[in-house]
C-alpha cells in the first residue's frame, strides 16, 4: 500500500490523494485493516468493502401490491444494517433503447437476480456513493462482450481474470502490462 500511495504521489504531485476504496470478496482481518491504514498514512477516508457474488437472498418486484412479472430493478438497494446492504447490479432495466417506450429489459432474459451482498469494515462515505460507485464499475469491463454491464464491478472482475491466467503459469509477473488488457 506504501508503494502505491508513492507511485500515486509521484505521478500526481498537485493532488493530494484523499479516498481510496479497496474491494475484497472476503473479510478484512485486524492485520489487514491495520496494515493497510498504516500503508496509506495521511489518506483521510480509507474505504475498505467485502463485496460477496453469491448470497442466499432474492427478491421478486412488486408494483400496486402485485408481484409483476419482470425481475427486481437492477440498482434496487436493501440496507441490512448501517454497514452493510444488498444490491441488485443484475436485474430489469427499463430504457427506450433497449426495450421500447416503458417496457422492461432483462439481460440474459431468465431467472431471479441475486444480489451483491456489500460488507463495509472501514470508510465514511454514504451508502448511496457507494452504491453508485459499484453500479458505474459493473459498466467498465472494456473488453467485456456483455454489452449493458456484468454483475461484478470492474475491481472484482479483472482480479478474477488475473487470478485465471496466473493460475496457468505464465511468467506475466517480469514485465508491465497496460491495465486495460484486463479491464
Amino acid at each position: 500500500m506504501n508503494n502505491l500511495k508513492r507511485i500515486y504521489d509521484e505521478s500526481v504531485p498537485l493532488h493530494k490523494l484523499n479516498r481510496i476504496v479497496i474491494h475484497k470478496t472476503t473479510h478484512f482481518t485486524k492485520e489487514e485493516m491495520e496494515g493497510i491504514t498504516k500503508g496509506l498514512a495521511g489518506v483521510d477516508n480509507i474505504e475498505l468493502l467485502q463485496i460477496q457474488e453469491f448470497s442466499a437472498w432474492r427478491a421478486i418486484r412488486f408494483q400496486n401490491d402485485t408481484a409483476t412479472p419482470f425481475p427486481i430493478q437492477r440498482g434496487t438497494v436493501i440496507p441490512l444494517d448501517k454497514d452493510t446492504f444488498l444490491i441488485w447490479t443484475h436485474g430489469s432495466v427499463q430504457h427506450d433503447e433497449l426495450a421500447g417506450k416503458k417496457l422492461n429489459y432483462y439481460k440474459n432474459g431468465r431467472g431471479i437476480p441475486a444480489p451483491l451482498l456489500v460488507k463495509r469494515f472501514m470508510g465514511k462515505s454514504s451508502a448511496l456513493e457507494l452504491v453508485n460507485e459499484i453500479l458505474m464499475l459493473t459498466k467498465m469491463n472494456w473488453n467485456s462482450g456483455d454489452g449493458l454491464y456484468k454483475i461484478l464491478p470492474v475491481t472484482l472482475d479483472f482480479a478474477k481474470a488475473l487470478s485465471r491466467v496466473a493460475k496457468q503459469d505464465l511468467v506475466i509477473y517480469d514485465r508491465p502490462y497496460d491495465f486495460r488488457y484486463f479491464m
